[in-house]
C-alpha cells in the first residue's frame, strides 16, 4: 500500500480505517500480552510501581498501531504530539517475574483535544492493575492543545466499550 499524504488522507481516511482493522476483532486490538521480565522487577521479583507507566506505553502505542495509526505519523504528517495530562493508578495485586499479563486498553470518553483511557492489567483473568489516563494532543512548536485528527478521532471511538 503506497504512504498517503494528507490530501489523500481526508478523502479516505474511513476506507483507511477499515482497511487497517478488517482482520481484527476489537479484543484483538484493544489487548496487548506481555511477559515481565527480570528488568521489570525489583530484587524481590516483584514488578517495580513506574514499570507499569512503560508497559501502558507500549500497550497504548500497540492499539493505536492496530488501529491503522502510529505516533510518528502523528507528529510528521500533522505536526502533533500525544502527552499524558493526568494519571490514576490502583495497584490492586503485584505481578510477578515471569507473569504473562493483558493489559486492556480502552476509551472512557473523548473530547477534541483530549480523551481519557482506561488500561486494566489482568493476569489469568484477574484484575491486577488499573490505570485512568488523560492524553492531549498538541501542536508541535507551541504546546497548545488542538484537536485529533479526524481519523485519529475516529480510532479512538472505536475502543469505546459497548453499553459506555
Amino acid at each position: 500500500m503506497r504512504k498517503m499524504n494528507k490530501m489523500d488522507m481526508s478523502d479516505q481516511e474511513e476506507n483507511i480505517y477499515k482497511t487497517k482493522t478488517r482482520l481484527l476483532s476489537k479484543e484483538e486490538i484493544q489487548n496487548y500480552q506481555f511477559r515481565i521480565c527480570y528488568e521489570d522487577t525489583d530484587a524481590g521479583g516483584v514488578v517495580y510501581h513506574a514499570k507499569y507507566l512503560g508497559i501502558a506505553e507500549r500497550a497504548r502505542t500497540e492499539c493505536i498501531r492496530r488501529l491503522g495509526g502510529t505516533l510518528a505519523e502523528l507528529y510528521k504528517e500533522y505536526g502533533q504530539i500525544l502527552v499524558v495530562r493526568q494519571m490514576e493508578i490502583q495497584y490492586r495485586k503485584p505481578l510477578f517475574l515471569d507473569d504473562m499479563v493483558n493489559v486492556k486498553t480502552s476509551l472512557i470518553t473523548a473530547l477534541g483535544a483530549s480523551c481519557w483511557l482506561s488500561q486494566v492489567f489482568s493476569r489469568e483473568g484477574e484484575i491486577v492493575t488499573e490505570i485512568k489516563l488523560q492524553l492531549v494532543c498538541l501542536k508541535k512548536g507551541d504546546y497548545m492543545p488542538t484537536p485529533f485528527p479526524r481519523h485519529w478521532q475516529k480510532m479512538f471511538d472505536a475502543l469505546t466499550e459497548v453499553g459506555a
